[in-house]
């Protein structure tokens, strides 16, 4: 019996679960002394490693808008905690915020509306003035203002490395092979290297080869099930749309 191949219609994230599971499946059922099928599986290994990550950079964007989000709070935090202490009868602490909310208005609460990078900009010329001489004292007489700086200095930091894990994976992206191609690249070596000659193995010998060939039949079949799934899945919901 001729075991099936990956689907064609298999998407690019489909593809990454298959081959995944024959990656470790080779980890759980090795096949030793077999040098076409350890360098076929270091291909596929290779491969697969590439396509996950290149299907995982696209996620860096959103959690970019994360770390911003994040810095966001602590910006408001800052000027909310100065706002209200301005807001109190006169008194020392009072007079203080009203100093210090002189520079916060060089800025202004919108800025968590700029772009990230002139956001980025302003945030650590606003950090900068903050931290100026003149305001030492004034910083130690809001007992919570101090701590608020620092959670602002510290998502910022992690904002800023953030964004530069995301350009350093634009860059990779530009001169790397697109998620597309990889995903193509996986299911051929599955489908024109290593399925056949599993199966032509099985038959030579299959008490070498016969327990990894119906494990990896079982992991297509049920792959190529989900794949089906889901293109009915999108079918009735056109059909339902067009009826609608």
């Amino acid at each position: 019996m001729i075991m099936r191949k990956i689907s064609f219609n298999a998407n690019i994230n489909e593809t990454a679960e298959i081959c995944t599971s024959i990656v470790d499946l080779n980890k759980r059922q090795p096949i030793a002394e077999d040098d076409y099928f350890k360098v076929t599986f270091k291909k596929l290994t290779e491969r697969t490693e590439k396509l996950i990550g290149k299907i995982n950079a696209g996620g860096i964007n959103s959690t970019l808008k994360e770390k911003d989000e994040l810095r966001d709070i602590d910006v408001r935090a800052i000027f909310y905690e100065v706002e209200a202490k301005c807001n109190r009868r006169p008194s020392p602490e009072q007079k203080s915020a009203l100093r210090i909310n002189e520079t916060l208005d060089r800025y202004g609460i919108q800025i968590t509306s700029d772009s990230y990078t002139i956001e980025s900009a302003q945030i650590r010329a606003m950090l900068s003035d903050l931290k100026a001489p003149e305001l030492a004292d004034d910083l130690k007489i809001i007992p919570d203002l101090p701590a608020l700086i620092v959670n602002l200095e510290q998502s910022q930091k992690v904002f800023d490395n953030a964004n530069a894990k995301l350009l350093e994976q634009k860059q990779e992206r530009q001169t790397s092979k697109s998620a597309s191609v990889l995903a193509f690249e996986c299911k051929n070596i599955v489908n024109a290297e290593l399925i056949g000659y599993i199966g032509a193995m099985e038959q030579a010998n299959p008490d070498k080869y016969k327990v990894f060939s119906d494990m990896l039949e079982t992991l297509i079949n049920d792959a190529n099930a989900k794949v089906r799934d889901r293109i009915s899945a999108q079918k009735r919901k056109k059909e339902n749309e067009a009826e609608a």
